[in-house]
């Protein structure tokens, strides 16, 4: 059986993903469902952190919460506790993001804004890494194929961020050159299903096969296992 991890996943009741509405506990319980039809061993439940909304040790509690209440729906996939969070909100307060760290690992799932790309931006995510002891990886990097260019991802990726595309970056035929340029490349490293929205199918094996038809054996298989050497805290080196 092809069993796939998946980073970046919207699954948790009542706590909204970072582009993609709440799920009521109906509809997380029927999403858990599609994960395991669809072969996910293993999802790291990531809502989105709204700093205006919850203090980081009241937000933890009621992902942790939430999660709880899924330990029924999930199994035999298992879940991992995990967040994304906003740029503004990791460079003002570095030294407080690891308890927003994807499982047990040193990495953290980042909500880049949608400004320029600048040397000043990039040094502020250089600055990032150095200070909180974490590695960054850019959350469904997707969504900024409208405003980012393909040289805009390759200096992002020379700050030592990692970068994530969701199913949509290779289900939608106006992504998919881009998002296999660059996990041929090596210049991003994990898809996910990212802040897809329960009104979408999941489509997770579809996009998984996208790459395989696309790109060679050697490089599917290195993108399909990205994930699982990620909760088991691979040095960063490992992705490159």
């Amino acid at each position: 059986m092809n069993y796939y991890v998946d980073i970046h996943a919207n699954l948790l009741p009542g706590l909204p993903a970072a582009a993609a509405g709440a799920l009521t506990e109906a509809e997380a319980v029927q999403r858990a469902a599609v994960f395991r039809e669809s072969n996910i061993k293993i999802a790291v439940a990531a809502p989105a952190f709204d700093p205006a909304r919850y203090a980081p040790e009241q937000f933890l509690h009621v992902r942790d919460e939430a999660l709880a209440r899924m330990a029924d729906a999930a199994p035999p996939m298992r879940l991992v506790p995990g967040a994304v969070l906003p740029f503004g909100f990791c460079v003002e307060f570095p030294r407080e993001l690891k308890p927003f760290a994807l499982g047990d690992s040193e990495y953290l799932l980042i909500d880049l804004p949608q400004e320029k790309v600048t040397e000043e931006f990039c040094e502020d995510i250089s600055r990032l890494r150095i200070v909180s002891g974490l590695c960054p990886i850019a959350a469904d990097i997707d969504r900024f194929y409208g405003c980012w260019s393909p040289e805009d991802w390759i200096a992002l990726r020379r700050t030592g961020m990692l970068l994530q595309i969701s199913v949509n970056g290779l289900l939608n035929t106006d992504f998919r050159k881009l998002s296999l340029y660059l996990l041929a490349n090596q210049y991003a490293h994990f898809v996910a299903t990212g802040s897809r929205d329960i009104a979408q199918p999941l489509h997770f094996t579809e996009a998984m096969r996208v790459i395989q038809r696309s790109l060679p054996a050697q490089i599917y298989r290195r993108v399909k296992n990205n994930a699982g050497m990620l909760l088991s805290n691979a040095e960063p080196a490992a992705f490159l």
